[in-house]
């Protein structure tokens, strides 16, 4: 996936192997501040995994197994007391300044793009996604900067990678306007002088905020409920599209679950290993169990999304339905479980 450039890297920027971008790209400028954090630890603290169904009519479906999208950032800020802030802008002349302001400085920078724009991948034409972010870690002082960012293609643990890009066609990925995410040639600063290693406070902190948005979620799109109601709605698929439609909208829910930076399982591998660590940090050894259980949870998801891997082709296209429901409702009622017992098993914030 790389390519051959020579441009000078900045000091203590690896590219890194990942699983999700914004994390991946978190554990990177953690990295180069000295300050390093597991992108496990990074999703947990910021209650970055959650669960969501939403079907927009005139749009596809969406399934996933993100949370707290709104303040992430914001969290996950307040409990390392590293000062977080997304900045955009309608200029792209503004951006490219900004960045390259950090960049001559040797200064690593988080940023978004359309993915539909960037060299480095090889996507169907007309694919656009702006929500996709990566870091910018080396420039020439003229005209090409040095990305690092992952194969997005691979199941789990995904390649990381350094790829040279020219700043005009930078400019075209971080200035896209398709919807339903633009990035508005968005990037992240950050200010580590006052970080503090997450402790006990941050961890069930994180952990609370989680489980409310799990148990009681303030739409049925979300949480458990969002859960339950996928297996619902997945039947009733058939009745808004026709075949070529449900197949992949079907297989969109493999990649959704599988693929698309969820690290595996819908985010619950990656849920199930901060839980574990965490239990290592606060020692909290009822957490280790916790961490299996949403490990058995995303084992359900990934037979879930597999069963639709070749969605496009299959005969029994009815009985996967009619299964996934199942699952559906099986996922449900053991993340219920779940985060009934961690709420048990922690102190009330």
């Amino acid at each position: 996936m790389g390519k051959k450039y020579d441009i000078k890297v900045f000091d203590n920027c690896p590219a890194l192997d990942g699983y999700h971008c914004q994390t991946n790209s978190l554990a990177k400028i953690f990295h180069y501040h000295k300050h390093p954090l597991s992108e496990d630890m990074l999703l947990g603290l910021g209650a970055g995994m959650g669960f969501v169904y939403w079907h927009q009519k005139g749009v596809p479906p969406f399934v996933g197994g993100r949370g707290n999208v709104k303040n992430f950032f914001q969290d996950l800020g307040s409990r390392t007391s590293v000062g977080i802030e997304v900045k955009s802008t309608a200029s792209e002349k503004k951006a490219e300044s900004a960045l390259l302001e950090m960049l001559k400085n040797e200064v690593p920078v988080m940023i978004y793009g359309d993915m539909g724009f960037l060299p480095w991948f090889d996507l169907p034409e007309g694919y656009h996604f702006g929500g996709h972010t990566f870091v910018v870690c080396g420039y020439d002082e003229k005209d090409t900067v040095v990305a690092s960012d992952m194969d997005q293609k691979a199941e789990g643990m995904k390649k990381g990678f350094y790829y040279p890009v020219a700043l005009k066609q930078l400019a075209k990925a971080r200035s896209s306007k398709y919807k339903p995410f633009p990035p508005r040639n968005s990037w992240l600063e950050f200010d580590f002088s006052r970080y503090h290693a997450p402790g006990a406070d941050d961890i069930y902190s994180s952990l609370a905020q989680t489980i409310e948005s799990m148990l009681h979620p303030p739409i049925s799109n979300l949480g458990i409920k969002g859960i339950k109601r996928s297996g619902e709605e997945i039947v009733r698929w058939k009745n808004f599209f026709n075949d070529r439609e449900l197949r992949l909208n079907l297989f969109s829910v493999y990649i959704f679950i599988e693929i698309g930076g969820t690290g595996g399982g819908c985010f619950r591998y990656m849920y199930s290993r901060f839980l574990k660590e965490a239990a290592i940090i606060i020692e909290n050894n009822e957490l280790v169990k916790a961490s299996s259980m949403i490990n058995e949870s995303g084992k359900k998801f990934t037979e879930l999304g597999l069963m639709f891997k070749d969605a496009e082709k299959v005969t029994d296209l009815e009985v996967r339905i009619g299964r996934a429901r199942e699952i559906f409702k099986e996922i449900a009622d053991m993340e219920e479980k779940a985060f009934v017992y961690i709420s048990e098993n922690i102190p009330k914030i």
